[in-house]
């Protein structure tokens, strides 16, 4: 009985919703606005630190020591791959990978490469020692029967090559034997080779390439350090910076606030967009419901004097609207997923920062909040016209015939 009650108050909510579809389109429209607006700052926080944690945990560094001068270049290698090449003393390798707290310090050499046959833009390489690499070397390790020997290459997802072909940079030929996962930062707009390979290619570069490439002898661009473990990076770092002047140090940290500034202003963009189209929907809604609810005070008072109570009557309205709060943000979540998966690149390029689709868990938890806070804007904006309503006299309003 109970159940075949539910089944009729359905029929009779949804026969409700389509007698009045052209104010219903705009009710759904305000929710879809609201929602899409809340779930994209959402998306966008979640994607980028998202990408900036799989970035770092590819590199498998805790600090990134750069000269002094080249912070923000530093920082533009890691989070989106911008070409750079900058050099310091590596002489300050050997100091930091003796300090203590220092686990293992990794010499990188980076080289702004020229255009290639790969790539729309220049691209970043990284020359890598392999001695003491931790960025790369776990991947071999994983990937069992790939080597990184003379004149190989290790590229980042975004580099249009496949493993077995050829990459030409500076005159020198390298042969590609794997690729990186996609981690949304800079890496996958790089391409790692030895030591080794990237001396051999700046002393042929003079013949071969249209731009001469130099590398200064024993000069380092940066030392990637894990820290011993209970160790806090930030009291390594503060000790780097006193034993080896002319150092910046980068964390992940650091990074994140150099992020979160970038997606700043669109996030304070979204979430004031967000407050705005609520508190002008707040009303428009409520005027929307009290005009409904004013034309059909007739039918609700006969619902009345056949017995129903005014908690149906709230249930009921309270119905629709929750009904139509969660049509309206189902389409707005839906909406701005499809927008931000497929304009995600330029979404990246544009806003300078590292970007991948967030996983499931946190689409769902972005969704789900999206969603609630419409049902929550729907249920504010349709109590007032429902208590208004269930105040009046059923017998009254039918003897008036008010409609």
């Amino acid at each position: 009985m109970g159940s075949r009650h539910e089944f009729g108050f359905l029929i009779f909510i949804s026969r409700n919703l389509t007698n009045r579809p052209y104010r219903n389109i705009v009710t759904i429209f305000a929710f879809a606005l609201i929602a899409a607006t809340l779930f994209s700052s959402y998306y966008l926080t979640a994607g980028a630190r998202q990408s900036l944690d799989t970035g770092m945990s590819r590199m498998g560094a805790d600090i990134l020591v750069v000269p002094e001068d080249y912070v923000s270049s530093g920082e533009a290698v890691i989070l989106i791959g911008q070409p750079n090449s900058f050099f310091f003393g590596d002489s300050g390798f050997e100091k930091i990978s003796r300090i203590q707290g220092v686990s293992k310090a990794s010499p990188q050499i980076y080289i702004a490469t020229l255009f290639a046959s790969c790539c729309a833009a220049p691209v970043q390489m990284i020359a890598i020692d392999q001695r003491n690499d931790f960025t790369v070397s776990p991947w071999l390790k994983q990937n069992k029967g790939v080597t990184l020997g003379k004149d190989d290459m290790i590229i980042g997802s975004s580099v249009i090559q496949n493993v077995g072909n050829d990459l030409i940079f500076y005159g020198h030929t390298f042969h590609v034997v794997g690729i990186l996962e996609k981690t949304g930062t800079g890496i996958d707009n790089s391409v790692f080779t030895r030591f080794e390979d990237a001396y051999v290619m700046a002393d042929e570069s003079s013949l071969k390439a249209v731009q001469k490439l130099v590398i200064p002898p024993g000069m380092v661009s940066a030392v990637l350090v894990k820290v011993d473990p209970g160790i806090l990076p930030a009291s390594v770092a503060s000790e780097i910076q006193k034993q080896v002047p002319g150092t910046k140090i980068i964390t992940p940290n650091g990074l994140l606030n150099a992020v979160n500034g970038q997606l700043g202003a669109v996030t304070r963009l979204l979430y004031g967009s967000t407050l705005a189209v609520t508190i002008v929907s707040v009303p428009l809604l409520g005027f929307i419901s009290a005009m409904v609810a004013s034309e059909r005070k007739k039918e609700i008072a006969i619902i009345r004097a056949l017995g129903a109570s005014k908690n149906y009557v709230v249930k009921m309205m309270l119905a629709e609207s929750f009904a139509l709060s969660i049509s309206g943000g189902f389409i707005g979540i839906f909406a701005a997923i499809i927008i931000l998966v497929g304009f995600q690149d330029f979404i990246s390029s544009s806003l300078k920062i590292p970007f991948i689709i967030p996983s499931l868990v946190s689409i769902l938890a972005g969704g789900g909040s999206a969603l609630l806070f419409s049902i929550v804007v729907g249920g504010i904006s349709s109590l007032w016209p429902a208590v208004r309503i269930i105040r009046s006299e059923p017998y009254e309003t039918i003897r008036r015939g008010e409609s």
